[in-house]
């Protein structure tokens, strides 16, 4: 196994939790939607609710989320228990991951929803936001494994 630094190791096994927290707080999300037809956090709506259209958007969201997730808990469980450290698949998870983050505010805070849910808005980016170390890690560690080939 590759060598990689303790500070590495922290955030591979953070990234590893925190998306297995994710996926059960959007089955709880889903669950909730699917029978009370109220929006839960993670998607806590604007003051007057989301607009029929925003929801394909959400579930859309949503569905690449599931794939970044599953692939981000592969990621982490191939390093901690098989001790194989894969950081294409954690360059690909974490692209999945940040992008959708970022489409995610790009749809949610124009409508408010930020503004009448603050604490839980922005404990989704102080959660996630020590994510980014680990992919400036991974990407710079690919790109100097390819410098030195």
């Amino acid at each position: 196994m590759k060598k990689i630094n303790r500070f590495t190791k922290f955030l591979i096994v953070y990234y590893g939790i925190l998306q297995s927290l994710h996926l059960l707080v959007l089955a709880r999300a889903e669950f909730i939607l699917w029978y009370s037809h109220m929006a839960p956090f993670p998607i806590l709506p604007p003051p007057g609710g989301w607009a029929a259209e925003a929801m394909p958007f959400l579930y859309g969201l949503a569905g690449m989320d599931v794939i970044g997730i599953l692939l981000g808990i592969i990621f982490s469980y191939q390093y901690l228990v098989n001790k194989k450290y894969k950081p294409v698949l954690g360059l690909i998870s974490l692209t999945i991951f940040i992008s959708g983050a970022i489409v995610f505010a790009a749809g949610t805070f124009p409508s408010g929803a930020w503004t009448a849910h603050p604490v839980s808005y922005w404990l989704m980016v102080i959660l996630f936001a020590p994510i980014i170390p680990l992919y400036i890690n991974i990407i710079s560690a690919l790109s100097y494994g390819r410098k030195n080939k």
